[in-house]
């Protein structure tokens, strides 16, 4: 195996630009306090193609439908039971995850996680429907405001809460499964509320554990890491958004900012 070289570090942080696949596989076996990542799903592709995908931030404003700008790669549904199988063995036992996901893909991980509760030897299980996960739990991201759209309008996205082994006690127990946070500027496409991750690694770890996010993004789950006391692992296999996170993290850092490079503002590094 060819060794993974961090695209930016310091000393409690690393990004790396890869592909998740890479990124897990070259973590060692129950090395991770928690997971927590928004996985570009397959479904997201339905809006390329027929001009939609402007709502998600992407492309340059007149484009056409096909703008390279507008492309962007998703992992494949066919993937995520690897990608399930991968975050439980990450993980140290008594552990959480939280994946984000929407109605059109929550089947496909339903599919796998439940599999493995199915028949016993069951004969229609896959190489890779392994994962042994001890709770289901579904959390309601309420964005607050109403998506565009034509029909009943969508407000809320899933959060699926995984526990390995014994479940571990939320750091506060009066937090509902509905949780309500408003969208935020769009740095990368369908960007999720830092507030948003922020909860959810002061709920699953301690200062110092380690949180995991192979699909970082703009790095929210870093900074939120960060702020936090905890330690990061983040990697993306698009080189743009890998920018767009250092350049968070490092006026988080209090970096200086690079010449001819637009920045984002002092209020979007923790938003």
């Amino acid at each position: 195996m060819t060794e993974l070289i961090p695209y930016w570090m310091n000393e409690s942080l690393v990004l790396y630009h890869c592909d998740f696949k890479r990124l897990l596989s070259h973590l060692d076996d129950e090395s991770v306090d928690l997971v927590a990542t928004d996985p570009p799903y397959e479904s997201l592709k339905r809006w390329e193609g027929i001009g939609t995908t402007a709502r998600m931030g992407l492309g340059r404003k007149g484009s056409k439908s096909f703008d390279p700008e507008k492309l962007y790669e998703t992992i494949p549904n066919y993937e995520l039971a690897h990608l399930l199988s991968e975050i439980y063995r990450v993980l140290k036992p008594n552990r959480h995850a939280y994946v984000m996901t929407d109605g059109a893909t929550l089947p496909f991980f339903l599919g796998q996680l439940l599999q493995c509760y199915s028949c016993k030897p069951c004969i229609y299980a896959d190489e890779w429907v392994k994962i042994k996960f001890s709770n289901v739990k579904i959390l309601v991201w309420d964005k607050v405001n109403l998506g565009m759209g034509y029909h009943y309008r969508s407000q809320h996205e899933y959060i699926l809460m995984l526990d390995k082994g014994k479940n571990r006690r939320l750091a506060d127990l009066g937090v509902g499964d509905v949780l309500r946070f408003k969208a935020e500027g769009q740095m990368v496409p369908t960007q999720k509320p830092y507030e948003l991750f922020k909860l959810l690694v002061r709920q699953s770890t301690n200062p110092g554990e380690v949180v995991v996010d192979p699909f970082v993004g703009s790095g929210t789950t870093l900074v939120a890491a960060h702020v936090l006391g905890r330690k990061g692992i983040g990697g993306d296999i698009d080189e743009a958004h890998c920018q767009i996170a250092v350049r968070r993290l490092e006026l988080l850092f209090g970096c200086p900012p690079l010449p001819g490079i637009e920045e984002p503002s002092l209020a979007e590094v923790v938003m």
